[in-house]
């Protein structure tokens, strides 16, 4: 079966799972047989179970207490589910406990067989190239749509996410990006969402969303820090494309994303109920007067 063949790659390449483990994964309805194929693969490489859930509500919304504490003690935790528990306080602690997690938020079968079967070690070392051109850089960010906005990233730590999970880490599977927690209340300017039907503008002030001129976006932000710019992430998956699904848009080549809410999961200093990801195409990024990238290509 297909599906399973993909499911093996994930267990032997992205999770390199070995004999004696414990794995848990945590799926709902929606994810039901992805799930089930990655239970049947696992059990060829270690002791693998499956619980099913209720669906959550929202993106980083938090799970019933009884799934966050079956997360505890395993040494891998899996989560292909509708609405994403990356940023939660669940698969957090998961980690600290010492699991290598891997989240499929908005997992899709079609995304699915499209997007895993990647080069690895390519991907890693086109992460780490990105990553390094923007550790410790005040960027400049702009794109031909009219997107001009500056995040300061400060001595943040860039996670390089490219599909090899690591103990007390978390990635997406598909993976594919090079991201960071902008220094809280710092950030100013505008993104230029154009990666869907209708493009619409965010205007940041203070490291907070301002104004959206997307009403329907500016109500989902309305609940505790879930306005505060939580992230620029910048996509390098190879076989990743736009299609509005944004487990896979995010990680598209030659786009860069931006989130609000939460980024305390990742190197920064604020939780939310929310995390909120938008892409934008062809980024332009500079520093210290230099062009780190150009239209969505690297350059530096």
């Amino acid at each position: 079966m297909e599906l399973d063949r993909i499911s093996g790659i994930v267990w032997r390449q992205c999770l390199k799972a070995r004999k004696g483990e414990k794995a848990l994964i945590v799926a709902d309805k929606p994810s039901e047989r992805i799930a089930r194929s990655l239970e049947r693969a696992g059990k060829k490489f270690c002791d693998c179970s499956l619980i099913m859930i209720k669906e959550t509500l929202r993106p980083g919304a938090e799970p019933e207490p009884w799934v966050a504490e079956r997360m505890l003690g395993n040494d891998i935790v899996i989560c292909p589910t509708m609405m994403s528990l990356t940023h939660t306080e669940a698969v957090t602690n998961a980690k600290k406990s010492g699991a290598r997690a891997i989240t499929l938020p908005g997992i899709t079968e079609d995304i699915y067989m499209r997007c895993v079967d990647v080069d690895y070690r390519r991907m890693e070392r086109e992460t780490k190239g990105v990553a390094n051109l923007i550790a410790g850089k005040d960027l400049t960010v702009t794109t031909k749509k009219g997107t001009d906005i500056f995040i300061p990233l400060g001595k943040r730590d860039i996670s390089e996410c490219f599909g090899i999970s690591m103990k007390g880490k978390v990635i997406n599977i598909p993976d594919g990006e090079a991201c960071v927690a902008p220094l809280e209340g710092k950030s100013e300017g505008r993104i230029v969402i154009d990666t869907g039907k209708k493009p619409f503008t965010i205007t940041v002030e203070k490291g907070e969303m301002a104004d959206c001129t997307d009403r329907r976006f500016w109500k989902l932000h309305d609940v505790e820090n879930g306005r505060n710019l939580a992230e620029l992430g910048i996509g390098t998956n190879p076989k990743a494309t736009i299609t509005g699904n944004i487990l896979e848009d995010e990680k598209v080549k030659g786009t860069a994303h931006i989130a609000f809410g939460t980024n305390k999961s990742f190197g920064g200093n604020v939780q939310s109920s929310i995390h909120l990801d938008y892409i934008f195409w062809k980024p332009t990024i500079e520093a210290d007067n230099k062009t780190l990238m150009k239209d969505g290509k690297i350059v530096g």
